[in-house]
């Protein structure tokens, strides 16, 4: 009989860190106990604490794993403005609106209340991080013309979180909706013309509305 492989010890604490986040998203932060984790993972009790000392250490592990997931969504700091905050918008979407146990660390005041204070820092400097991304975004193509400038820049911020804030809310935007909800893409592409300078779009209207004239030349 061939021995079972253990897995290594870092493999091991991101599957229950993860599964930990699974289960909050899912069922609530009440229904985490050891119990449940370890059912959801497929060990035992005793299993889970040969890598964790503690439930709060597990839930300081689950938040440094989706700390790491979400740092990835942060697109390169090198494209144009308006690109960057777009790309932060459906990075965002994507992973958090397919994960509810990310999207309640993020959106929640409970969260930094439940989690052990170094974690809940973590996740107050992750979203300060990703203000300040926006918001440097939105100064810098305010200046160079890509960005409305009839809009304050922290005023226009709280539209765009408000926008990706939103759209994790409906959970299945990151798929094309078939229930009536609007798509990720028509949602960004709204959230772009909000955005970007009215002059910008205003062509596009103007080419999408025949004029007298050559309405009367056609009949």
């Amino acid at each position: 009989m061939q021995t079972p492989v253990r897995r290594p010890t870092r493999e091991r604490r991101a599957e229950i860190a993860a599964a930990a986040l699974r289960i909050i998203g899912e069922r609530g932060v009440t229904s985490l106990t050891t119990a449940s984790l370890a059912a959801e993972i497929g060990v035992t009790s005793g299993a889970l604490f040969r890598h964790f000392t503690s439930r709060d250490a597990i839930l300081a592990e689950s938040v440094r794993y989706a700390v790491g997931r979400i740092e990835e969504t942060f697109p390169d700091p090198a494209l144009p403005p308006l690109e960057r905050i777009l790309r932060l918008a459906r990075n965002r979407v994507r992973v958090l609106g397919s994960d509810p146990g990310l999207a309640w660390l993020l959106r929640s005041e409970q969260a930094l209340l439940t989690m052990p204070e170094d974690a809940a820092a973590q996740l107050r400097a992750l979203v300060a991080k990703t203000r300040r991304y926006l918001l440097d975004a939105l100064v810098e193509g305010a200046k160079e013309g890509s960005v409305r400038r009839d809009v304050e820049p922290d005023v226009l911020l709280l539209t765009v979180m408000g926008t990706i804030h939103a759209m994790i809310g409906l959970g299945a935007l990151h798929r094309k909706s078939t229930d009536g909800r609007p798509d990720l893409d028509r949602v960004l592409a709204g959230l772009e013309r909000l955005v970007a300078p009215p002059a910008a779009t205003a062509p596009s209207r103007r080419a999408s509305k025949p004029t007298p004239g050559r309405n009367r030349r056609q009949r």
